[in-house]
């Protein structure tokens, strides 16, 4: 809940001491278009409009966050009005979010099939006011956690039951097992650059 994050950070104490935030870490996100203001595509207003693709669903939930870019809109618009002379900016991670809908459903977050690195680092973003740069903060390739069987074939001793979700490598017949999280996972970082989405 958005209104919970910004008590949470007014109640810190600590906006003085931050420049803003980075988003999407480690997640599958995809950066869509970015709209004229975060709710712009709230209760069905604008349909077919680009920047309005939401293949999570989420604007039916009254979430104008449906993309990356307008979770970067929603989210300094929430902290600068919620907490006064904070006005955040946004460092987005790219590393795995090159496919927008890859995911049967949206929750699931571990070692996603189909996903594709995303836009290169770069400070050239669709809105330099609001985002600093795009960059690979979780490095391509690391595993996000296990399947319950290693690659060794030993018993996984931090299974994670969303690991083993039907978007997840490692869950569908004929795939490899994944690792433990942040170890190399070759399986996936050779889909994520055949998916790659550079640009």
């Amino acid at each position: 809940n958005m209104k919970d994050y910004v008590a949470t950070i007014r109640d810190l104490s600590v906006s003085s001491h931050l420049r803003g935030f980075a988003t999407n870490v480690a997640g599958y996100q995809a950066l869509g278009q970015m709209c004229p203001t975060y709710d712009f595509c709230l209760n069905n207003a604008n349909p077919g409009h680009p920047c309005c693709a939401d293949p999570c669903g989420l604007t039916s939930q009254w979430n104008p966050s449906h993309n990356e870019h307008n979770y970067a809109l929603h989210l300094r618009k929430a902290m600068s009005e919620g907490i006064s002379g904070f006005v955040p900016h946004i460092i987005i991670d790219t590393g795995r979010n090159g496919i927008a809908d890859e995911r049967s459903q949206c929750k699931n977050w571990c070692n996603i099939r189909g996903a594709g690195v995303g836009l290169f680092a770069t400070t050239e973003t669709a809105d330099p006011d609001v985002i600093d740069a795009y960059f690979w903060l979780k490095t391509p390739g690391e595993s996000d956690g296990c399947t319950g069987t290693l690659p060794s074939g030993a018993k996984c001793p931090r299974f994670d039951a969303d690991c083993a979700s039907t978007d997840s490598l490692g869950s569908a017949a004929g795939e490899p097992r994944a690792p433990e999280a942040g170890q190399w996972f070759d399986y996936q970082i050779k889909q994520l650059a055949a998916h790659a989405q550079f640009m």
